[in-house]
């Protein structure tokens, strides 16, 4: 569901373009267009194209809307294609590519009366988020040793190692060094990240070990961050998809961890 910011509903095709693009720019950091909307006699849509490259999600994002009352068709396309290479999620890049086929959009209002496109059906579609095994190590340093430093610690080097352990479960093992004063530790981290059959994504194993008084101290603070992990599930089922259906998702681990969801609305 998108909110456009404005009171009545863009109909000219040019005008629609330049609405869905300059409500997608209050979501995301992005210079340049990020919609492109082709049709030939409008309503009908031949494809829209959203062009994420290098967009920037880094700072909190507007609330999506939520419509209120009753929806009217606002146009048909055959296709929606979404592109989001090297883009920053809070700092971690990932890659992001969305692909939908005969999709029906929806024009609404919010509670505030403001011009709402929904996402109302869509023959199949697939959603795919990427990073790179190495850029995930990265970020996990960078924000690891922002955390350490406020206890005087030092994370001297951290290594990830990932892998699928079956198509909806993947494990991570984070080896990290650290230095406090003149006293040294490694400290091993094992998650462990599962899907269920009702698409909820759940940490259900994390663990610290961690050797001298260092290691000790360091896996007995990150012990009440790890219950609180291990206590939340994410519905994959509340992802804004409109009204659309998760069918199947699946992970894959090899130098690119990626996820990958296929959606639609079975008609």
């Amino acid at each position: 569901m998108i909110p456009l910011f404005r009171k009545d509903f863009p109909s000219p095709r040019g005008d629609l373009a330049q609405a869905l693009d300059a409500a997608l720019h209050r979501f995301v950091q992005k210079s340049g267009p990020i919609v492109d909307l082709r049709s030939r006699v409008f309503p009908l849509v031949d494809e829209l194209r959203i062009n994420l490259d290098g967009a920037k999600f880094d700072s909190p994002a507007p609330p999506l809307a939520k419509v209120e009352g009753e929806t009217a068709l606002a146009f048909e396309t055959s296709a929606v294609n979404v592109r989001g290479r090297n883009i920053s999620v809070r700092g971690v890049p990932l890659n992001l590519r969305m692909e939908m086929h005969d999709v029906f959009f929806h024009k609404g209002a919010d509670a505030n009366g403001d011009a709402v496109l929904v996402i109302h059906r869509a023959r199949e579609g697939q959603l795919v988020i990427s990073a790179a095994q190495l850029n995930l190590e990265e970020a996990i340093g960078r924000l690891g040793r922002e955390k350490a430093r406020l206890w005087g610690v030092d994370l001297e080097r951290v290594r990830l190692a990932m892998r699928a352990r079956s198509r909806r479960s993947l494990a991570a093992d984070i080896r990290i060094q650290a230095k406090k004063f003149f006293a040294r530790a490694n400290i091993d981290i094992y998650a462990q990240l599962d899907i269920s059959n009702e698409f909820e994504a759940k940490v259900s194993e994390l663990k610290c070990k961690g050797d001298g008084k260092l290691g000790s101290v360091a896996c007995g603070a990150l012990g009440p961050l790890f219950e609180k992990l291990k206590s939340n599930t994410l519905p994959l089922k509340s992802l804004p998809l409109g009204g659309l259906q998760i069918i199947d998702v699946h992970v894959a681990v090899a130098d690119t961890v990626e996820l990958r969801v296929d959606f639609g609305s079975g008609v």
